[in-house]
């Protein structure tokens, strides 16, 4: 099977509550307009987001997205 389009983040079971920002919580983001490597103002020390096994499936088209979760 091929990567997806889409990858959606989700929190790692263990971060701390309030840790990532509600409006990134299921947040979908097209795979091509993903930059690698933290954004301008974030460390990697700070939080990362790694691909999983798992995939979720949008209801209203049907689209597939790998999850990738955000570890502290």
């Amino acid at each position: 099977m091929s990567e997806p389009d889409y990858i959606v983040i989700r929190p790692a079971p263990d971060l701390p509550p309030g840790f990532l920002p509600e409006r990134e919580n299921g947040r979908w983001y097209d795979r091509n307009d993903i930059p690698y490597g933290p954004p301008a103002g974030v460390t990697a020390s700070e939080a990362v987001a790694v691909p999983t096994d798992r995939f979720e499936v949008r209801d209203d088209d049907g689209a597939v997205a790998q999850v990738w979760e955000v570890r502290p």
